[in-house]
């Protein structure tokens, strides 16, 4: 497989995340979730996705009452009503007072090709305000799995950076990644909340940005994922791992990117 080329496959989580970055920010912290499965409104919530990516609720409709739910399912409205608010926290569905509960739309998507995925200039691009929040910013040693991936010496010094990005006030995008400041110096010194990351690395490196491989998959959010992203723990996710390379393909990035529920990552394929 080429360096461009887009491979969907499952995967263990390949970055590694250093100890001392693993703790919760303030912002995100609350209880954990029940584990999923183990409770009914955990098992009606992966009910009602499944009613959702089917198209059998369709986008911006009207999702039946509580009522009617529970006679449904047989389930008692607590119950109902905690599977609701499980959707309605991951951008699922929305509950409009004196109207009832719809379906979202599934309005924010991604483009990807050849060139790497900027997230920030994708949303951008579809008028979407944001705001970036960095929740751990570290140089560090690099671990042997990250300086094998950006062709760099073990040990030397690497940012490991995590981010997330909120669309009026909902995290949408959690990325993390590993940067060899050794092709990008000072890039460690940028306000990444200003800045983004891609015109940085630019700006640091005096190269262009030009190429990626990536790697998609489709995971649980899990506690921590789940809490950075305000989402049920076993929300499923959109994952994606890029290597990013500048115009002379010296890798610069190494990168997982966690996308919530309602975003999709669109592309051309051709056969010759």
């Amino acid at each position: 497989m080429s360096a461009d080329e887009t491979d969907t496959t499952y995967m263990p989580n390949p970055i590694p995340t250093p100890a001392l970055a693993r703790s919760v920010p303030p912002l995100y912290k609350g209880k954990p979730q029940e584990v999923a499965g183990t409770t009914y409104h955990a098992q009606l919530s992966e009910i009602f996705r499944e009613k959702i990516y089917s198209r059998e609720w369709k986008a911006d409709s009207k999702i039946p009452s509580e009522h009617q739910l529970m006679e449904r399912f047989g389930l008692s409205r607590g119950t109902v009503r905690h599977a609701i608010k499980t959707l309605v926290d991951e951008g699922l569905l929305v509950q409009r007072h004196g109207k009832g509960t719809f379906v979202t739309e599934f309005g924010i998507s991604h483009p990807a090709g050849i060139r790497p995925i900027s997230f920030a200039q994708s949303l951008h691009d579809q008028g979407k305000d944001f705001i970036t929040l960095v929740l751990d910013k570290k140089v560090l040693p690099a671990p042997v799995d990250v300086a094998r991936e950006l062709e760099m010496e073990e040990g030397g010094k690497a940012l490991f950076l995590r981010r997330v990005r909120l669309v009026e006030g909902v995290p949408l995008i959690c990325q993390e990644s590993w940067t060899n400041l050794a092709v990008c110096p000072g890039y460690e010194k940028v306000r990444f909340e200003e800045e983004p990351a891609f015109d940085a690395a630019q700006r640091c490196s005096g190269k262009k940005i030009a190429y990626s491989r990536i790697r998609t998959t489709a995971r649980l959010a899990g506690v921590e994922h789940g809490r950075y992203l305000r989402c049920d723990e076993s929300a499923p996710l959109l994952v994606l791992e890029q290597t990013i390379r500048f115009s002379d393909r010296t890798p610069f990035e190494w990168s997982l990117t966690w996308l919530s529920s309602g975003q999709a990552v669109v592309g051309d394929a051709v056969q010759e």
